[in-house]
């Protein structure tokens, strides 16, 4: 079972990751986190034997926090070359996204990008609150 969600901010990114490690951290295979400048992308890949009312739970906190996403094509072959074993740093300039995290949910990687992001800008835009 598959996941691709965008959320506004990195405050939500935070709630989501959260919740996955409480409610769902056995049932998850990978989660990717990719910042695209005004939004957050969450890839969630959740192993195929999760309990249906979880996987539905699941699903609607998605939901009540962010919007499906529908990848273009840079972020799609993003994403194709983790499935495939490559390392992020390699797929970040293969392709020029920011994966800020891949593997298991860990929102402290989301916080200490957020914190370098915002002071190499100076300021913090909407997307990084």
């Amino acid at each position: 079972m598959e996941f691709l969600y965008c959320f506004a901010n990195a405050s939500l990114t935070h709630r989501i990751l959260d919740y996955l490690l409480r409610r769902v951290k056995s049932q998850v295979d990978c989660v990717t986190v990719i910042y695209l400048n005004d939004c957050w992308v969450i890839r969630l890949k959740l192993n195929a034997y999760l309990d249906p009312k979880c996987c539905d739970d699941c699903w609607a906190f998605l939901s009540e926090n962010g919007s499906p996403y529908y990848p273009s094509p840079r972020v799609d072959l993003a994403f194709h070359a983790l499935d495939t074993a490559c390392a992020p740093t390699q797929v970040m300039n293969r392709h020029h996204v920011a994966i800020v995290s891949h593997g298991t949910p860990n929102p402290e990687e989301v916080s200490c990008f957020q914190e370098q992001f915002v002071a190499g800008l100076g300021y913090c835009p909407q997307s990084l609150g």
